[in-house]
């Protein structure tokens, strides 16, 4: 129960850490104001009544390099998004694996309910994994789902009243 314990607590730390990272790098980016459109920081190009030709050509080469760089931040700012919201979930999903280290480590029931539900979480996607994909995932999954279901019997081993 004690290693069990310890690798819930690791894996709080392991999951926790570069969430964090991403989220105070997020919290940054946010807090710069460097999420604002290229567009509003473009200036006038106006050349007067008569330009020259490679005046033209200038505005029309600076105007397709805005609107580029205007679709690369886009599509960045919703990348950028999309790995804040995966770092708030992972930062949950730490915390509740820390705390439930520690409580495995003071052999609480609560800690005991919550480990069984986490690792039941992680059995049922890896043993359907295991049924249904190709051999190079397979064994991995299949690993996956021994370590669960040796892990559920140290969770619950003792705990649940012995049948003769």
């Amino acid at each position: 129960m004690t290693m069990l314990a310890s690798l819930f607590t690791w894996a709080g730390a392991l999951v926790g850490a570069p969430s964090t990272v991403v989220l105070v790098l997020y919290g940054l980016y946010r807090a710069v104001g460097a999420g604002r459109d290229a567009s509003d920081r473009a200036t006038s190009a106006e050349f007067g009544s008569n330009p020259d030709a490679i005046l033209l050509m200038l505005k029309g080469v600076s105007t397709v390099i805005a609107s580029i760089a205007s679709a690369v931040g886009s599509a960045a700012q919703f990348v950028f998004n999309v790995l804040a919201t995966v770092a708030v979930a992972g930062l949950v999903v730490a915390t509740l694996c820390w705390f439930t280290g520690r409580g495995l480590a003071a052999q609480a029931a609560w800690a005991r309910v919550g480990a069984g539900a986490m690792l039941t979480l992680v059995l049922l996607p890896s043993l359907l994994l295991a049924l249904s994909v190709g051999s190079g995932v397979r064994l991995s999954m299949v690993a996956l789902t021994a370590f669960c279901l040796f892990a559920l019997h140290t969770v619950w081993a003792g705990y649940l009243p012995q049948s003769p």
